[in-house]
């Protein structure tokens, strides 16, 4: 397991930095400057008290110095002359570089690989069936075999787990991110999150939590494009340009309706605006009298897919029943999307069992859940 080395003698500094570490599950190895054993270190924290640059050091060092707010610029000016001397990578000023610290801490034990690939699914309008969309894309990536995450972007949304019946489902959730501050191994996000017919689902939940931050959002995103092949992100309309920007694909849902395609080409624009790789899948119902191809000339979008409403899918959810098999033109979408995004991958031939829901939403909302 990659270590991390901290080689100082000032207890203050050791405290500062294994308060740090602790809070992202990894333990320093700390060690006199004099005394070696940093060799095999993937990181290596040099505190400002070493004079001597130590020998044998090929992992990248961090020079560590605590600011006294009464000499601020003295700290400064002279971390830096002793990481010019001991030849350290970088300087991290505590507090103030913290936050950056931990990311560097992480970044040793997990080093960064490709981000997994990032959906994002968009409403056009409200009913449009975008998180049922969303929901389905992930239970077909963790069906193909891929690490599959499926991230409920909507604090308003009531929560995207009771849409899989995954409420009483123990893991973390939103809330618990948004207190830490969003700095987590990708490891941890693994082990952490709830499952779903081994689907990880990181969701909000019913309480009067505040929403996180956006640099929280990134910091977890980020984390879960280290950990997982496939991050489904489920949007609201108004979603940030950050959130979209970091998605590899964002897809507009919309019902082929007068009314939602008006609304459609506006949250389109905002879209086109943080993102070049726009589609639109467009639903389509008995009821609906516009061919998909026009609804997409007129949001503005160029035409991904089409998929027929399923009828009584609501009320199926509502009552905790499993989302449709592959029969269904929902599933029948998510599968050729996943094909599309992933292709000439090997799927296993396990066919496509249904996916085992909760308790109904009257049995939910009798137990207390709102």
């Amino acid at each position: 397991m990659s270590r991390i080395a901290l080689l100082t003698q000032l207890p203050s500094l050791v405290d500062q930095c294994a308060a740090l570490a602790d809070g992202i599950g990894i333990t320093l190895a700390v060690a006199s400057p004099m005394t070696g054993g940093w060799q095999d270190a993937a990181l290596v924290l040099l505190g400002e008290d070493v004079s001597d640059p130590p020998g044998g050091i090929s992992a990248p060092t961090v020079l560590i110095a605590v600011e006294d707010p009464s000499t601020a610029s003295r700290t400064s000016a002279d971390a830096f002359g002793a990481a010019a001397r001991l030849g350290a990578d970088h300087v991290a000023i505590l507090p103030a570089a913290a936050e950056w610290l931990v990311q560097r801490m992480i970044s040793a034990v997990e080093p960064p690989v490709a981000p997994a690939t990032t959906v994002g699914i968009v409403p056009g309008c409200g009913g449009a069936g975008a998180t049922m969309l969303a929901a389905a894309l992930a239970v077909e990536g963790q069906r193909t075999g891929l690490r599959t995450v499926l991230v409920d972007g909507d604090p308003l949304g009531g929560g995207i787990d009771l849409v899989l019946g995954a409420e009483t489902t123990e893991g973390l959730r939103w809330p618990a991110l948004a207190a830490s501050k969003g700095s987590l191994r990708p490891s941890t996000l693994v082990d952490a999150l709830p499952r779903v017919a081994g689907m990880a689902v990181l969701s909000w939940d019913r309480t009067d939590a505040a929403d996180t931050s956006g640099h929280v959002f990134d910091t977890v995103l980020g984390a879960a494009q280290q950990a997982f092949d496939f991050v489904v992100v489920d949007l609201p309309r108004h979603a940030a340009g950050g959130v979209v920007r970091a998605c590899h694909h964002v897809q507009l849902v919309v019902p082929a309706r007068v009314r939602a395609a008006v609304g459609a080409a506006q949250v389109a624009g905002r879209l086109r605006a943080g993102h070049h790789r726009v589609g639109l899948i467009v639903r389509e119902d008995e009821r609906s009298g516009i061919p998909a191809q026009q609804v997409a000339d007129a949001v503005g979008l160029p035409l991904t897919a089409r998929m027929r409403a399923e009828r009584g899918l609501a009320t199926r959810i509502d009552r905790g029943e499993s989302l449709p098999t592959r029969r269904s033109s929902l599933t029948a979408t998510a599968a050729a999307l996943v094909e599309e995004w992933f292709p000439a991958r090997e799927v296993p031939e396990t066919g496509r069992e249904p996916v085992p829901m909760g308790a109904g939403l009257a049995e939910r909302m009798a137990a207390g859940l709102r």
